[in-house]
């Protein structure tokens, strides 16, 4: 049983403040099933190297990258705050002008680039009265200020952002737009890998034969009916490559065998919190005046507690990393500090609830610092132009069957 304290807000307001060097959360995970499946790159290949582990170099496989371990925090962060468990600066983009979008809000936490992302800055909000582009609003200027020694408008509206990392691409700047690293970065890996094989096929209860007929494209998804079918240079467009029952889901698929899955040992998280990461960010009150070091401090210490609280409620939520890998925490969750110089690993225990605790006393601390955080959601409107690009897309994955264009 661990000995482990409980990791109070002025511990790790110290822990913050002083010249430790990083949170780590080990954990070891146990596949559900015997067989996992990790997830394919470019290519259809596993993304597998050797590590050294206890001195040995051991065949690995990455079952989930540092980036979708982010969106998975973000997401248990989205949870919480939906379900009025937590506060936090959150920017959104209601899609409701378009019909069944499939997402009707699109949040800074779910897209990609978090509140520097094109679909934001595609998006407007009210200002002086009238409907405006968001990044021409007096909070998007805010943004085009931005850099490690005045991080305050991140602060206040999206401060996932300098937690998760972000990169002003698509505003003003483009690609010479401020960056921030990732303070907190998490991945799992497979230990002691042994890849194997998979079988597929698929059997047809109409049993639809491959020479019943050429399908061609149409309005409605395909036809047998050259007449109706779309046309290009006056000929029937054939769907897919050959017009085969199969390019529309029809048919028996015959038993195949490929590469596919993996058995191991355990499987491994290792998340890391970066205190000198949060430690290169000032919070001045504007962009030319100076910071001063408690506000720098309790702003710091509310961005490490973002990150435990994102990490510790991601582990909780469980391991359901996609169809056919599941995995099972067998250790509790024990963060260890790594302190300064010389000094031994302290470890704090964080369950969800504990993890809630600490952030919110962290948002009281940066409201009583008078330290900007708004905690009222910002709901944006999505360009009339973005609204017709999205209703296009659908309309030609309907015709075209779900496919992707890039």
């Amino acid at each position: 049983m661990s000995n482990a304290k409980s990791l109070a807000f002025e511990t790790l307001k110290a822990a913050v403040a002083g010249s430790a060097a990083a949170f780590r959360l080990t954990l070891r995970l146990e596949p559900v099933s015997p067989k996992v499946f990790p997830p394919t790159y470019e290519g259809g290949k596993y993304a597998i190297e050797d590590r050294i582990i206890g001195g040995q170099q051991i065949p690995c496989v990455l079952l989930d990258s540092v980036p979708s371990q982010a969106n998975r925090m973000e997401l248990a962060l989205q949870d919480a705050w939906e379900g009025g468990e937590v506060k936090l600066p959150v920017v959104s983009v209601d899609f409701k002008a378009v019909d069944n979008p499939g997402i009707r809000k699109i949040t800074s936490l779910q897209a990609p680039h978090r509140i520097a992302d094109a679909i934001l800055r595609d998006s407007t909000t009210e200002a002086g009265g009238k409907q405006i582009a968001f990044r021409k609003s007096p909070i998007g200027k805010e943004l085009d200020q931005l850099s490690a020694g005045y991080a305050t408008p991140l602060l206040k509206h999206s401060p996932h952002s300098l937690v998760f990392g972000m990169w002003d691409s698509t505003g003003p700047r483009g690609g010479l737009g401020v960056k921030f690293a990732r303070a907190i970065v998490s991945e799992i890996i497979g230990v002691n890998a042994v890849p194997g094989i998979k079988s597929s096929s698929r059997i047809d209860p109409l049993n639809i034969r491959v020479n019943s007929g050429k399908l061609f494209k149409s309005a409605e998804g395909w036809t047998l009916d050259e007449k109706i079918a779309l046309k290009e240079k006056g000929k029937p467009v054939p769907l897919g490559a050959d017009g085969k029952p199969s390019e529309a889901n029809h048919g028996n698929v015959m038993p195949s065998l490929s590469a596919g899955g993996f058995t191991m040992d355990y499987a491994e998280q290792t998340t890391v919190l970066s205190l000198p990461a949060l430690r290169r960010l000032r919070f001045p009150t504007t962009e030319v005046s100076p910071s001063t070091p408690e506000a720098n401090t309790i702003a710091r210490t509310y961005l490490a507690a973002l990150g435990l609280l994102g990490a510790t409620l991601a582990a909780e939520a469980g391991y359901d990393l996609r169809s056919r890998c599941i995995l099972r925490a067998k250790d509790p969750i024990i963060w260890n500090l790594l302190g300064r110089p010389g000094e031994a690993d302290t470890q704090y225990a964080l369950s969800r609830e504990e993890a809630i605790k600490l952030y919110s006393v962290a948002v009281e601390a940066v409201l009583k610092a008078k330290l900007p955080l708004d905690l009222e959601e910002l709901t944006l409107i999505p360009s009339a132009d973005l609204v017709k690009l999205v209703k296009r897309s659908m309309e030609l994955a309907a015709v075209e069957g779900g496919g992707e264009e890039g």
